[in-house]
């Protein structure tokens, strides 16, 4: 789809680096997924390169991003403690997470859309 429209991709990525927090201006991306109503497992990346920024749109409830900064990468990511994870509203702006440590969505009731740089 990108080389079909690549005028998508352009405006996308003009999103985000209007968006970016001063600290972050020199992050860069070499993929942009793009969601619809996709409530992820818990689950780690396989070969991300670096962090990834994410952000959720829509008229929808819940679907908050539950993280595992510390998340060693081994064994089984459905054993992750319960305590030692973060949770964030995507609905309220931007987030940065390694994408490589163990990451879920919770559930949501609406219409959500996110995108993953």
């Amino acid at each position: 789809p990108t080389r079909r429209y690549p005028q998508v991709a352009e405006l996308l990525g003009r999103w985000l680096a209007d968006r970016l927090p001063a600290e972050a201006k020199g992050f860069t991306w070499t993929s942009i997924n793009v969601n619809c109503n996709y409530a992820a497992a818990v689950h780690r990346d396989n070969g991300n390169f670096g962090p990834s920024f994410i952000k959720a749109f829509g008229d929808f409830t819940g679907g908050e991003l539950d993280y595992w900064p510390e998340d060693a990468r081994e064994g089984d990511v459905k054993d992750l403690p319960k305590k030692e994870k973060q949770s964030f509203d995507l609905g309220k702006g931007l987030v940065l997470f390694n994408g490589n440590c163990g990451h879920a969505v919770q559930p949501f009731e609406g219409s959500r859309y996110s995108l993953v740089y």
